[in-house]
């Protein structure tokens, strides 16, 4: 069995190809998928298996690291970060759920599978002999250009309709649409269609069934389970840009009014900036590390954890894209041409924040439980 790696030592990975990483950020933009030596990368660092059970050969990060990774990996190459959460948040519950013929044919070998993932249930599915015929068009599959699997949600022909998560071959569907975008441009999040793809019982999830193997991990909300990896997403991009706009600031000068670097209103925002994305990642450490020793004592998370972490989310996001979005108007009209660093960055904040996963609806939900209180 491969031994887990430890995030240190993920991180240390991740450094050992920050110029390759940073080189190629640029080019996923322009294709508007990630590059074939992007996802060579991905694969070299085995970013897929970061969240997947011990088990089948992943590392098994909790919380506080997946967003320790993710960080890392977004401040270098936020194409590889975004598409690999996806990655990783579909081989982690491939893992978990799967049966061992499941696992046998997708993680044997010390395999890296890419798996892109929808959660949304948007395609029906009825039984057929010796598996499932799934039907429906599936949107923001991030990553699919590159992936060999993809996990997808669809509902039953029963009343009421029973979800399922189904895992189709990339070669048994279409992969279509445009992705046309402002922001997360590298992604390559288009649709997914199948028109009675055959999906075999083994690499079939009844998301009801206990979890196979993992631990309590695997049976958080899909909101916490996500949390740790898109909040690590925007840390990591934002503190690039504030990282970019002070190199900028350095030698940038606006007119006849000196360097950017020595106006007052630039020093306190840039200051505030910084202290605000430490925050929002202190916040998510913090609550992500509670949640971890509870899981790590086998304990499960209740209804009210699960929700917590989705205002933890929330807050910390609107926190650190706000210190972006304060700071980007000191970059001048050169930040607005897509070529520009600022601009990616900006974009790729801005975006993170339209997720679903990031909604303020969070807010409503705590509200209500301390009026119902």
């Amino acid at each position: 069995m491969r031994i887990a790696r430890s995030v240190g030592a993920i991180v240390a990975e991740i450094e050992s190809q920050a110029d390759r990483l940073d080189r190629l950020a640029d080019e996923a933009d322009s294709l508007g998928r990630a590059p074939v030596d992007l996802v060579d990368a991905m694969r070299e660092i085995r970013v897929p298996m970061i969240k997947a059970p011990v088990e089948v050969g992943g590392d098994h990060l909790h919380l506080a690291d997946q967003l320790r990774f993710f960080s890392a990996l977004s401040y270098r190459n936020a194409t590889a970060a975004w598409t690999g959460f996806n990655h990783a948040g579909a081989c982690g519950v491939a893992g978990a759920r799967l049966t061992e013929a499941g696992v046998a044919e997708l993680f044997a070998d010390e395999a890296c599978p890419f798996i892109a993932a929808v959660s949304a249930p948007s395609g029906r599915f009825r039984r057929v002999d010796g598996g499932f015929e799934l039907t429906g068009r599936w949107k923001y599959a991030s990553g699919v250009p590159h992936s060999e699997f993809i996990l997808l949600t669809a509902l039953g022909e029963d009343t009421p309709p029973r979800p399922r998560i189904l895992i189709v071959r990339a070669d048994d569907v279409t992969v279509t649409g445009e992705w046309d975008v402002m922001a997360l441009k590298g992604t390559g999040s288009i649709d997914v269609v199948a028109d009675g793809a055959f999906v075999p019982d083994h690499l079939s999830i009844d998301p009801f069934d206990p979890i196979e193997r993992g631990g309590p991990m695997f049976a958080l909300s899909y909101q916490a389970y996500v949390a740790p990896e898109n909040l690590g997403f925007t840390l990591g991009v934002c503190q690039r840009f504030v990282d970019e706009i002070v190199i900028y600031a350095k030698g940038k000068a606006r007119g006849s009014d000196g360097r950017l670097a020595d106006r007052g209103a630039f020093k306190y925002e840039v200051g505030k900036a910084q202290i605000q994305i430490e925050a929002a990642r202190g916040f998510g450490l913090a609550e992500f590390g509670e949640v971890d020793a509870l899981l790590r004592r086998g304990e499960s998370v209740n209804s009210a954890g699960n929700e917590r972490l989705g205002g933890v989310i929330a807050y910390a996001t609107e926190l650190a894209v706000g210190a972006v979005t304060h700071l980007f108007h000191f970059a001048g009209a050169g930040a607005l041409f897509n070529s520009s660093v600022l601009s990616r960055l900006y974009r790729d904040a801005v975006g993170s924040h339209q997720h679903l996963m990031a909604s303020n609806i969070a807010y409503d939900r705590r509200g209500e439980r301390m009026i119902s209180a």
